[in-house]
C-alpha cells in the first residue's frame, strides 16, 4: 500500500486531540452528503417532467418527424418514403399535409389547423380510442368528412349530436393566385366538408386541430398531387428512436430536418435544459461551499498533526510525501459524503418512483405524484463532479504545507 495513502488511513480513523477536529470533519461530510443527494434527487425530478412533459407532447406531435429547412411544403418525389418505411425500426412513415384555415359553421367562425391524412396515419396514431362523439372516419356518404377536438367543436357551436344531423363545415383559406377582393370567391378558396365526430386528447389540440382527408386539404389549397408538410414516423420501439433518427436523417438528406417529440417544440425544450442547469450550477455552487469545512477540518488536522510530521521529515519523507498524506485525508471526507449522498438520494428516489410518497398537491394533474426518473449518469456526472470540487479545494490547502522550523501551513 502506497505510504502516503496508509498514514492518510490511520489519521482519518484516528482519535484526534483536538475534539472540535472529529465534530468539523462530521459536520464537513454531513454537508457534502445533503447537497449531493439534494442535487440527485432535483435532478430526477426534472427527468421525470420532462418524462411527462414527452408522453403529454406525443399526444399532439408525432415520435419523428420529417420537415424541409424551406419552406411549407415539399414534394414526395424528393424523399423516398418507402425507403423510410422500409426501415426495420419503423413501424408506421405517413405522409400529412398540414395548413391554417377559417372554419364557419352557421353563424360562428373559429381559426383552425387542418391536418390533411391518410389511411395510413391510423397506425401511427390510435385517435379513434379518443373520441368523444360520433366516429374517427374521414369520409362519409361518399363524401370528405371531418373529425375536430372538442374545444373547437364548442367555439363552433356544435351540438354533440352535430353528426347524426349531417352537419357541414366550411373551410376557407387563401387562394395561392387570388387577389384582394370583396368578393369572398375571388380571395378565398372554400370547401365543405361533413363534421363526423370530435375527438378529446390535450388542450393544444383540441382548440385548434381539425383531421381531413389528405386530397381534400390539398384540393382547397390548390397543392399538387405529391405535395406534403411533413412525414410523421412512428417506431416499432422508442428506445429506437435516437438511432432512427440519424437513419432517416441520411435517406433524406440535409435539406430537411427529422425531429424527435422534444425538437418539435424548441421553447419546451429550451425551459427545460435552461431550469435544469440553472439548479446544477446553483447546488454545484452550495456543494463547492461546503467543501470549505473540509479545507477547514484539514487545517485543524495539519496542526494538530505537526509532531508527526517532524518524526516523518526525520525519516526523510519529502514534502510531496507529506502533502499527500493530508490531500488523500481531506479527499476521503468529500468522496465518502459523496458516496453517502448518492447512496441516500437514489434511495430517496427509487421509494418515490415506485410508491409516490410526495404527492402533488392538486386535482384534475397527469400524475398525482412528483415524478421521478433516476439515471445512472446523473449518479456519475454528480460523483464527479464532488470529487472534482474536491479535488481542488483540498489541493489548495494542502499547497500551504511547507517544510520550515515550525512547519507552517
Amino acid at each position: 500500500m502506497n505510504l502516503s495513502f496508509f498514514v492518510a488511513f490511520r489519521y482519518f480513523f484516528s482519535k484526534k486531540k483536538l475534539k472540535v477536529i472529529n465534530i468539523i470533519s462530521m459536520i464537513s461530510m454531513i454537508g457534502i452528503a445533503i447537497t449531493t443527494a439534494a442535487l440527485l434527487i432535483v435532478l430526477s425530478v426534472f427527468n421525470g417532467f420532462t418524462f411527462v412533459g414527452e408522453k403529454v407532447l406525443s399526444l399532439s406531435n408525432p415520435p419523428l418527424i420529417v420537415e424541409p429547412n424551406k419552406g411549407k411544403v415539399f414534394s414526395l418525389d424528393t424523399i423516398d418514403i418507402h425507403r423510410i418505411s422500409s426501415l426495420k425500426e419503423v413501424s408506421v412513415a405517413s405522409a400529412v399535409l398540414t395548413e391554417n384555415a377559417l372554419a364557419t359553421f352557421g353563424s360562428s367562425q373559429a381559426l383552425v389547423r387542418m391536418k390533411g391524412i391518410d389511411s395510413s396515419f391510423f397506425g401511427l396514431r390510435r385517435i379513434d380510442t379518443s373520441i368523444v362523439y360520433g366516429k374517427f372516419e374521414l369520409e362519409r356518404f361518399g363524401n370528405p368528412a371531418s373529425v375536430l377536438g372538442i374545444g373547437l367543436m364548442g367555439r363552433l357551436g356544435l351540438s354533440n349530436n352535430a353528426d347524426m344531423m349531417g352537419a357541414v363545415i366550411k373551410l376557407a383559406v387563401p387562394k395561392r393566385s387570388g387577389k384582394i377582393s370583396p368578393i369572398i370567391e375571388e380571395t378565398f378558396s372554400v370547401g365543405e366538408v361533413i363534421y363526423n365526430g370530435c375527438f378529446m386528447m390535450n388542450a393544444s389540440i383540441d382548440e385548434t386541430d381539425v383531421f381531413l382527408p389528405i386530397g381534400f386539404v390539398r384540393d382547397i389549397l390548390e397543392y399538387e398531387n405529391n405535395e406534403i408538410s411533413a412525414i410523421y414516423v412512428s417506431p416499432k420501439k422508442e428506445k429506437d428512436i435516437p438511432k432512427l433518427k440519424e437513419e432517416i436523417q441520411l435517406i433524406v438528406g440535409k435539406d430537411y430536418s427529422v425531429k424527435n417529440i422534444l425538437e418539435q417544440d424548441p421553447l419546451y425544450q429550451k425551459v427545460v435544459r435552461v431550469e435544469r442547469w440553472g439548479v446544477y450550477a446553483i447546488l454545484s455552487f452550495i456543494i463547492f461551499v461546503a467543501s470549505f469545512n473540509v479545507m477547514g477540518s484539514l487545517s485543524l488536522l495539519i496542526m494538530d498533526k505537526k509532531k508527526d510530521i517532524l518524526i516523518l521529515r526525520s525519516m526523510g519523507a519529502s514534502l510531496s510525501v507529506v502533502r499527500k498524506i493530508y490531500f488523500y485525508n481531506g479527499l476521503m471526507l468529500s468522496v465518502i459524503g459523496a458516496l453517502v449522498g448518492l447512496i441516500l438520494g437514489a434511495g430517496f428516489c427509487l421509494v418515490q418512483q415506485h410508491f409516490g410518497l410526495i404527492k402533488m398537491g392538486g386535482d384534475n394533474l397527469i400524475v398525482d405524484a412528483f415524478p421521478i426518473v433516476l439515471k445512472f449518469m446523473d449518479i456519475i456526472s454528480i460523483f464527479l463532479l464532488v470529487l472534482s470540487i474536491g479535488i481542488i479545494s483540498v489541493a489548495i490547502m494542502v499547497s500551504r504545507i511547507k517544510f520550515d522550523n515550525n512547519l507552517n501551513q
